[in-house]
């Protein structure tokens, strides 16, 4: 579903970002949207090019935008990084030489770099130990309230889902069992799978 947001995949129905009807435009006509939407994907190693440099991967975009000069590319690079928690100085080095949090922010500094309106977060911390998650979370958090962003966050992990969302769509088997606000179905849940969910997550045995 996320992907077919994006217009990565094929579907049908209505998708409307500010006002745009996205379903059955074309490629080209896409393209200046993109910089509006991006990703985060789940796996933090597997997202990032093992032949690009830190520098490189997070102004990818930029350059295929055409947005600024090479030098106020790498400004805007060099600014992204300490908005994440990574040093600049680190921008030459590759992604093999950073640990998963690290790489992760890498990723989000990725997305952000284009002042992106959504953010898709496919499983973000999912790949992460504990501590390095809540480290992120607390990282979208903040990016999300500096730069008031849309997050369409994927997540089987109810806590983290709980600490970031405002609106939630809990989905069995590809169909639609319970939505609305995150906090009203936390606290009263209508749908069996969410409870079993809810227990599951947060009951002790």
């Amino acid at each position: 579903m996320g992907l077919a947001l994006l217009r990565l995949l094929g579907s049908e129905g209505s998708i409307v970002l500010n006002g745009a009807a996205l379903q059955g435009m074309n490629p080209a006509q896409v393209r200046p949207l993109r910089r509006q939407m991006q990703v985060v994907f789940q796996d933090p190693f597997g997202s990032l090019s093992p032949r690009m440099s830190v520098g490189q991967i997070v102004g990818e975009g930029l350059r295929i935008h055409g947005i600024g000069s090479t030098e106020e590319q790498e400004q805007a690079i060099i600014e992204v990084l300490k908005e994440v928690g990574l040093d600049p100085a680190t921008r030459h080095r590759y992604p093999h030489e950073f640990s998963g949090g690290q790489r992760q922010r890498i990723a989000i500094a990725r997305a952000l770099v284009l002042k992106p309106e959504l953010i898709l977060l496919d499983e973000p911390t999912s790949a992460l130990d504990r501590t390095v998650q809540r480290q992120v979370v607390e990282l979208l958090r903040s990016l999300q309230v500096k730069h008031n962003l849309t997050y369409l966050f994927i997540s089987h992990d109810l806590a983290v889902v709980k600490a970031l969302s405002h609106q939630l769509m809990v989905v069995h088997h590809g169909k639609v069992v319970e939505q609305g606000p995150a906090q009203q179905i936390f606290e009263a849940p209508q749908a069996d799978y969410t409870r079993q969910l809810l227990e599951a997550a947060f009951i002790k045995g």
